[in-house]
């Protein structure tokens, strides 16, 4: 059974375990419910259905849906089995990967449902006593890319239909660890732009005051501008560009991961 202090490698296996038994129990549903989709006046039509692995015990909930007539005799199925975290219910949720054509896996925290609801549902009217949260949001958000990832520290962005999605990744299980709004994500965009022209004014005063009086002064002259152009630049020598550079202030550098203004070193 999934518990939160499981690794990456005894998640995997288990569910892999676990897939194996799925696929007779998808095909199952799917001949339960192929009537109601050949005769389906309107679509989509949704059936789900909890299933319990006789081999590990993970509960796992399972979703099948028909879109259109075309796809009667195909349709969208997946699943996910909710386990139980110190901050709420995460998820462990199998995909099946186009690029590799295999089954890929990834795991979604409590804390990030929890800031699903605080950040989307609850600011849009969209929360509603007893709803399932993580049912309506992997409903909503059933395709997903990771967009971005940053090798340095295995951090990833992830666009999804109801915001952004960051987290950590390697190469066998990808955890999604919170979730940012959009509106939050231009709030964000804006703090950030105004961090960098408040550090670039901050560094124009700086090397306003730091520069020597031969580079000032062929600044100047560049910017009047004169018949014959601006005297030769002048020669910075390494001790003025340690000078220089001793005292440079920090690059404020915002962190959507931890939601903290960091500095650059």
């Amino acid at each position: 059974m999934f518990v939160e202090s499981m690794t990456a490698e005894e998640i995997i296996k288990e569910t892999r375990r676990d897939l194996a038994l799925l696929e007779n129990y998808k095909e199952k549903i799917y001949q339960l419910h192929r009537r109601d989709f050949l005769l389906a006046k309107k679509y989509p039509v949704t059936f789900q259905h909890e299933w319990v692995s006789p081999a590990t015990r993970n509960k796992w909930c399972v979703t099948i849906t028909c879109h259109s007539k075309k796809t009667r005799e195909a349709p969208e199925i997946y699943h996910y089995s909710p386990y139980a975290t110190s901050r709420g219910v995460g998820v462990i949720f199998p995909f099946y990967d186009l690029d590799t054509e295999d089954w890929a896996f990834s795991r979604f925290t409590g804390h990030f449902f929890s800031r699903y609801r605080n950040r989307y549902l609850i600011p849009n009217n969209l929360c509603t006593p007893g709803m399932d949260v993580i049912d309506y949001f992997i409903k909503d958000n059933i395709s997903f890319s990771l967009s971005e990832k940053k090798k340095e520290d295995n951090s990833f962005t992830c666009c999804l239909k109801d915001g952004i999605a960051l987290g950590i990744f390697d190469s066998i299980l990808t955890v999604f660890r919170t979730f940012v709004s959009h509106d939050m994500l231009f709030r964000i965009q804006k703090r950030s732009l105004q961090s960098s022209i408040e550090y670039q004014k901050t560094l124009d005063d700086f090397l306003t005051n730091k520069l020597p009086n031969s580079y000032k002064q062929y600044c100047l002259q560049g910017r009047v501008g004169r018949v014959a152009g601006p005297e030769p630049i002048p020669h910075l020598s390494l001790d003025d560009v340690k000078d220089l550079l001793k005292d440079k202030p920090k690059i404020p550098l915002f962190s959507p991961l931890t939601g903290k203004i960091e500095f650059e070193d």
